[in-house]
């Protein structure tokens, strides 16, 4: 943030203290409001756009430390190098010269409505959103176990009930080991809400800049100063989904398993029961605007025949002389019944190569289809002796059943 910005950068030349109250993003200088009358009739500065001093104070200090002029000449930034990522004046274009330096309007024009600027803000969005629901998940998941919990003890002291003071001592085990096991859920949970209530005043913290970026930083600070924002929401969304990778946004759940004993011999029982802390795998959906914006792009993409092209995969030589039926597997088997010799199935790897023969004995191959990775039925075709379909394992080589068919058609 430029110095002394609460006094006047123009009275003060003259020995003259006056509180600012405007700030002119193009000369980078606070005004006052008598100096602020001179700056709009003056024509060199007329066209120039100053904002309310409060408004200034709300730009983050990273942005408003951003120089809009060379530091080293003194001159108006007006041309950007792409190799380096950075601003320059003109004079400073010998030392980029064999860079790709364009003018610094094409990069700084409308960046505010540019697709990164708003894909920032859209992240920032989907941050909060997700560090919610992983608030609302966490915190039903604590209310669970305390449901369980609740649950457990009745059915401990109904045992109790049942099998009178000698459980006594028994019970105060369970429920001491149950007490255990549910301080240790919530201190896990307390840690990954308290690491995301952090993140989330992160978060929240970056979103009221980047608002306040969008509404009164210039277009070279917003530009600039976007890359900082945009490491900030990157760390955070890694670290989201590393919460998520290394499981620690799975569900806890208390497991109780009652010794047998327990209903009959009192004399051998060494212990009430057993807990144990069970997880789920999280319901947590992330979400990422941009991922439903591609795939509502990809949904209305309308496909006609002439866009379909076929592309030769593989030849396979099978051998066969009349080969009826072929179906592939999900692993990518091939397998073709040759009506032929109509008592065989052959069966290809994926890389082409034979795999395995296998023998019909009593059916008749015409035509097969996959019921599941180790089912298919297979057609009769056109034996005289039986119509019909067999459903075979071809796992385990073994005929399941014949479906008898009253004829051929």
């Amino acid at each position: 943030m430029a110095s002394n910005s609460s006094i006047c950068g123009i009275c003060l030349p003259g020995q003259t203290t006056k509180t600012s109250k405007h700030w002119c993003p193009q000369c980078e200088e606070a005004l006052c409001n008598e100096c602020m009358d001179y700056h709009k009739l003056l024509k060199a500065t007329r066209s120039h756009e100053p904002i309310p001093m409060s408004n200034y104070m709300s730009i983050p200090s990273f942005i408003t430390d951003i120089q809009q002029s060379c530091v080293y000449h003194n001159e108006q930034y007006q041309q950007y190098c792409v190799e380096h990522a950075s601003p320059m004046c003109f004079k400073c274009i010998n030392d980029h010269r064999k860079c790709n330096v364009i003018t610094l309007e094409k990069v700084t024009n409308n960046v505010k409505t540019s697709e990164q600027f708003l894909d920032l803000e859209s992240r920032l969005e989907d941050l909060l959103q997700n560090i919610d629901r992983i608030n609302k998940d966490q915190n039903a998941n604590m209310t669970k176990i305390k449901k369980m919990k609740t649950r457990h003890v009745k059915e401990f002291r109904q045992k109790r009930f049942e099998i009178i003071k000698y459980l006594d001592i028994l019970e105060k085990q369970i429920i001491k080991d149950l007490e255990e096991k549910e301080c240790q859920n919530k201190e896990s949970i307390q840690k990954v809400l308290s690491s995301v209530k952090e993140k989330e005043t992160i978060i929240t913290q970056c979103q009221a800049n980047i608002q306040n970026i969008k509404q009164y930083a210039s277009d070279l600070q917003t530009f600039l100063g976007m890359r900082e924002i945009e490491v900030k929401v990157y760390e955070n969304e890694q670290y989201l989904q590393s919460l998520y990778e290394v499981k620690r946004l799975e569900q806890l759940d208390i497991v109780v398993k009652v010794e047998p004993v327990v209903q009959s011999i009192l004399s051998s029982l060494k212990k009430f029961g057993s807990i144990e802390m069970k997880t789920q795998t999280s319901n947590i959906e992330f979400t990422r605007t941009k991922d439903k914006q591609k795939q509502l792009q990809v949904a209305t993409t309308k496909n006609i025949i002439h866009d379909v092209r076929l592309n030769l995969w593989s030849k396979i030589t099978t051998d066969g002389q009349e080969i009826r039926g072929c179906c592939i597997s999900e692993k990518g088997d091939i397998l073709f019944t040759c009506h032929h010799f109509k008592k065989l199935i052959t069966v290809f790897a994926s890389n082409s190569k034979l795999k395995d023969i296998m023998l019909l004995d009593h059916s008749y191959g015409f035509d097969l289809t996959l019921m599941d990775e180790k089912t298919v039925a297979i057609t009769s075709g056109a034996s005289r002796m039986k119509v019909g379909i067999d459903i075979l394992d071809i796992k385990n080589r073994t005929k399941i059943k014949f479906i008898e068919l009253s004829s051929r058609t």
